[in-house]
């Protein structure tokens, strides 16, 4: 069992602190979704084609989840990913197009992006406060190498990381074994990391079964601090008030 206080002692004792990104420290999935809507208009409006946007969406959602399944890990780069998704999207709905209405879809995604991109709740004051406890961040994520780097700066989030680690790079997903690599790679001891992430199998889970004490972060549910093996927080705020407790 463990309350803040405990929690509190454990995680001073935590030389790192680890964080998934996308969905974690920001909103990837709304972001992510308004850039494809995006999309989705422009083949609409300056492709001429007729098919429901509610179709579009539908068939790029299948291109995800099959895209996905080996979680960035072949070493491309997010433009050649995002061309080869938007290509099988056109294709899957017999539109034509060229190389240049291809780069156009590709700059529609990108700005929309950008535009979109928004921290979590706390998570920008949490990472001065681990500065501040002279803590080391590691963010260990999946995706294109090139596409975290740049959401990582467009977040204002690159002075307060000391390491970034992606699938892409490293060529591993995390249930395929990153985090021991990760921690081969740091030289970083599985006992002086914690780390937080939303996904209960691929960020949780996976961590956890390299030894490293792994923390869900699910704004759905309220925390749960009483129990070392189930942790929960529900927002950025809970993390930092725990640590800086009095």
């Amino acid at each position: 069992m463990a309350d803040n206080s405990s929690l509190q002692s454990r995680w001073s004792t935590k030389k790192w602190f680890g964080f998934d990104l996308d969905n974690t420290l920001h909103t990837f999935r709304h972001a992510s979704a308004r850039a494809s809507t995006s999309v989705f208009e422009a083949i609409r409006a300056e492709m001429g084609s007729r098919v429901k946007i509610a179709s579009l969406r539908a068939s790029y959602k299948e291109i995800l989840r099959s895209g996905t399944a080996h979680a960035f890990t072949d070493g491309r780069s997010s433009a050649e990913y995002r061309r080869e998704r938007f290509a099988q999207l056109l294709q899957t709905h017999q539109i034509a197009f060229d190389d240049a209405q291809m780069e156009h879809l590709l700059d529609i995604y990108r700005v929309s992006l950008q535009a979109h991109l928004t921290l979590k709740p706390g998570a920008l004051d949490l990472l001065r406060v681990l500065r501040g406890l002279d803590k080391k961040v590691i963010v260990v994520t999946e995706g294109p190498a090139d596409a975290q780097e740049w959401t990582v700066r467009e977040l204002g989030l690159w002075p307060w990381i000391d390491v970034l680690v992606t699938t892409n790079e490293v060529g591993k997903a995390k249930v395929d074994g990153l985090f021991g690599v990760v921690l081969d790679k740091y030289h970083i001891k599985a006992n002086e990391m914690v780390y937080f992430g939303d996904h209960a199998l691929r960020d949780v889970q996976a961590a956890a079964a390299e030894g490293i004490l792994a923390v869900l972060y699910d704004e759905t549910q309220e925390s749960q601090l009483d129990d070392l093996e189930s942790l929960r927080v529900d927002s950025w705020v809970t993390v930092q008030n725990i640590l800086v407790r009095e």
